[in-house]
């Protein structure tokens, strides 16, 4: 399986260099590459992590509002909810026993009408099965969590938290590196027949439809650019932890949402509209190959043929370039926060997978030759999910062995 030359923001490095053979190598060192590094090495496995960056989490796993989920809002009986709720406890567990900055003040997501608290009662009912600690508040009771958040209405998980993703990945690194696991960065995968391993794990993100080559011809990543704000020191103590609105239910995207960072920064959005390459993070930055490669995907074409979905992208593009609408939309959950309190703050892109006919694949994909492991989805909450979906990779990685 080949890698298509030339691709911008990957580095074409020559397969991975150095000598003998390792159990498995691990493309990808975001938190699910680590992730699954760190339990194969503590199974007893020789293992190699490629990064094509410097560095561990420089794309989504570090370029996130740093939320822990609760898992509430994900469909009962799926993997991803499986992997949230567990990963959710442990990575609570496992931040506090590595000392990485972890704040559990939980999330409380606000209905404004009878129609978003019907939303409310249906990820009530979600919540429950899933075995998430979850309640419906009412005014009274939602002053008392988020006392300047206001609605009709308040769904409140205990559970959610912020986390430093950035140190939460570091220390899967070290714990990895420290049960023998290898990290080589600035090394892309070109050919991963040619790696020094038995079995190859693709955890290559942003890339992974690239990596897997055929095994994803049916399926596309098509980058969609979450851009956030943030509340400036007069606004920032108004939000305790977590304030989201009542999402969509037909769209994966979560809407903008106010939530404290463990650095005590309020972060605000994101806007979700494409991105123009897949490590596009500025608004006019496009990176040709990755935008042609969105535009030749018929399922792009059929995305944009839901009349739902046109509907929402003026609205995305609007928090993109304007303050103001960003602003709009955190003052409807937050009415007291003054009039020009945000400020420009960062982006993230999302590795959405679009499949043939339009469809926005929402739950985790993962797909096995007979020495390789694929994933090709793990959108948010990837993050929250990745220690118990990274023991599952290794599982299914070492039973190629």
């Amino acid at each position: 399986m080949t890698v298509p030359a030339g691709a911008e923001g990957q580095p074409q490095v020559s397969s991975a260099a150095g000598c003998g053979v390792f159990d498995v190598a691990v493309v990808g060192a975001g938190c699910i590459g680590a992730s699954t590094a760190k339990h194969l090495a503590e199974a007893g496995h020789s293992v190699v992590v490629l990064e094509k960056e410097p560095a561990p989490a420089l794309h989504q796993s570090g370029r996130n509002s740093g939320v822990v989920h609760a898992g509430y809002n994900l469909k009962p009986g799926s993997a991803k909810a499986r992997f949230c709720v567990e990963g959710s406890r442990r990575m609570r567990a496992y931040c506090r026993e590595k000392g990485v900055a972890l704040e559990q003040g939980g999330i409380l997501v606000v209905a404004q009408d009878e129609v978003q608290t019907r939303t409310l009662e249906d990820l009530l009912a979600r919540g429950r099965a899933n075995g998430v600690e979850v309640d419906l508040l009412d005014p009274d009771r939602m002053a008392a969590v988020e006392p300047h958040a206001r609605g009709v209405a308040a769904l409140h998980a205990p559970e959610g938290a912020s986390v430093d993703a950035e140190g939460y990945v570091r220390a899967l690194v070290a714990d990895a590196e420290a049960a023998g696991a290898e990290f080589r960065y600035g090394q892309a995968v070109a050919d991963l027949d040619a790696l020094p391993a038995r079995v190859v794990v693709n955890a290559a993100g942003l890339h992974a439809d690239r990596v897997a080559g055929d095994v994803a011809r049916d399926v596309r990543v098509v980058p969609f650019r979450g851009y956030y704000a943030r509340l400036d020191a007069r606004a920032a103590p108004l939000v305790r932890s977590h304030v989201y609105a009542a999402p969509d239910p037909r769209f994966p995207f979560l809407g903008v949402h106010l939530s404290r960072r463990v650095d005590g920064t309020v972060a605000v959005g994101p806007g979700a509209m494409l991105a123009f390459g897949r490590e596009a993070y500025a608004f006019w930055r496009v990176q040709p190959r990755d935008l042609a490669a969105t535009l030749a995907w018929p399922g792009f074409w059929r995305l944009f043929g839901d009349a739902g979905f046109r509907r929402l992208l003026p609205g995305e593009v609007r928090k993109s370039l304007r303050l103001r609408a960003i602003e709009r939309e955190a003052r409807a959950l937050v009415p007291a926060l003054p009039p020009g309190c945000l400020a420009r703050f960062t982006a993230g892109n999302r590795a959405q997978m679009v499949d043939r006919r339009g469809r926005l694949v929402d739950d985790i994909v993962v797909r096995e030759t007979d020495a390789a492991v694929h994933v090709l989805n793990a959108v948010s909450p990837g993050l929250t999910c990745s220690l118990p979906f990274g023991e599952d990779l290794a599982q299914r990685a070492m039973a190629k062995l």
